[in-house]
């Protein structure tokens, strides 16, 4: 009885406006980027000398009081509320006009407040305000070289940051799939000699936003190190759901989130000297901390002229590409020959893209040894052709030949039986007359 009560009661209680604004994002990885970007909106002690990625998330109880007041407030007092949102974009455009914000990253500040307002049913003319940001241009930071990448590498100060380096180079995942990555999202392809060919990695495992993307042969040789670091760590081997990155002083596998992750590559990015100083007259750095590798992966794979659709989907764009089926083999992933074509790009280690290039240099002179026998083999079977064709065509034109000779021998014996017939005939009819004489 009591429980019935319960469920009663609550099934009564009100929805709240956060409730369904977080009922409207469907991925936990959007929940925590808008939120992020709500945070700035909402909250009147936003810290704005601090980069978004350092700077702590609220609580959920905070975000959603922040969230239910301002649709309560927008319920009462909705003039005060719209113009709090048009003076918001506001001083979005006049950071644009200072150079202070990328264009491009506006947009994506005020997405989370149209799905707020969409989600609670509230209307607002968002017309004012589309018209009023500039419009979407091709970014102006640049991807990182492979000079620069093959320069931190020996500043980094341990395995996990090789691990890193290596993973975000070759994969060219965002900076919040480290948040999600396991041991499970990992699958190794070797060949018939127990190499590494490459893996294949799963991207926000269990989420809509889910994909796959591959890594190169070194990023597989970097990852078992690890393991071995990892089990000279915990005395055990990784199980498949422990997080890939850990933290350093933890006694336990404890995950290293993306915050982590920036503190570890911005301190090797310093040590040789890249994002030292900010572009003249703008607030930003030539190069951007993590999505330079990003960048550096799609660079990487048009120079491979690896196929668009492929390279998209690898990147998690898009693209409509099928891709609801499990895989569990290197033949289930359909996609992964056109990424061996961007591995000697991807590699960061000279020596070892040296040896991928004499080895791409072999199998390339074999296919040709093999196309030159094959065309040899052709040739001489077309030869041989030839020759049974000539033989045929002789021994046709023989036997025609016999054949009008023939025809002829007896159109001559024809035409002597027809002579001799005429002879017997007139010799007959002479007897006869003799006989009629007589």
């Amino acid at each position: 009885m009591n429980t019935k009560l319960t469920n009663n009661v609550a099934e009564l209680e009100e929805i709240t406006p956060y409730e369904n604004y977080t009922s409207a994002i469907r991925d936990k990885a959007t929940k925590n980027h808008y939120q992020g970007q709500l945070e700035m909106f909402l909250d009147p002690n936003y810290p704005w000398g601090i980069s978004p990625q350092k700077k702590r998330r609220l609580s959920e109880p905070k975000m959603a009081k922040l969230v239910n007041d301002f649709i309560i407030k927008f319920k009462q007092d909705p003039q005060s509320c719209k113009n709090k949102i048009k003076r918001y974009a506001m001083n979005l455009k006049n950071q644009i006009d200072e150079k202070k914000l990328n264009g491009n990253t506006a947009p994506n500040r005020l997405k989370p407040i149209k799905v707020m307002l969409k989600a609670n049913e509230i209307d607002f003319s968002w017309y004012l305000i589309d018209k009023m940001m500039p419009k979407e241009t091709k970014s102006a930071d640049r991807a990182y070289t492979r000079k620069e990448i093959q320069d931190m590498m020996p500043h980094c100060g341990d395995i996990i940051d090789k691990l890193i380096i290596t993973m975000y180079s070759a994969c060219g995942f965002r900076l919040e799939a480290w948040d999600y990555f396991t041991w499970e999202d990992i699958i190794f392809f070797k060949d018939d000699n127990g190499n590494y060919k490459g893996c294949a990695i799963l991207v926000y495992r269990g989420y809509s936003e889910a994909y796959w993307t591959h890594g190169t042969p070194e990023v597989c040789e970097t990852l078992e190190i690890y393991k071995k670091y990892w089990i000279s760590r915990f005395h055990t081997e990784p199980k498949k759901t422990d997080p890939l990155l850990i933290q350093e002083k933890k006694p336990f596998p404890r995950r290293l989130n993306h915050r982590g992750v920036i503190k570890r590559v911005k301190r090797v990015v310093e040590k040789i000297g890249i994002r030292t100083k900010k572009v003249p007259g703008t607030n930003r750095f030539e190069v951007k901390l993590d999505h330079g590798f990003r960048k550096y992966f799609n660079t990487m794979m048009r120079r491979a002229k690896v196929y668009w659709p492929d390279k998209e989907d690898m990147m998690g764009h898009k693209v409509k590409l099928e891709s609801s089926y499990e895989r569990y083999e290197e033949s289930d992933f359909e996609r992964f020959p056109e990424y061996q074509k961007a591995i000697p790009f991807l590699t960061i280690d000279e020596s070892l893209r040296q040896k991928l290039k004499v080895k791409q240099m072999a199998e390339q002179n074999t296919e040709l040894e093999i196309a030159v026998r094959d065309k040899k083999e052709l040739e001489k079977s077309v030869e041989a052709m030839q020759k049974e064709r000539d033989h045929e065509q002789r021994t046709q034109k023989r036997n025609e030949i016999f054949s009008k000779q023939l025809k002829k021998q007896m159109d001559q014996q024809s035409k002597q039986s027809e002579e001799q017939m005429k002879i017997i005939q007139q010799l007959k009819e002479e007897v006869e007359k003799l006989k009629s004489k007589k």
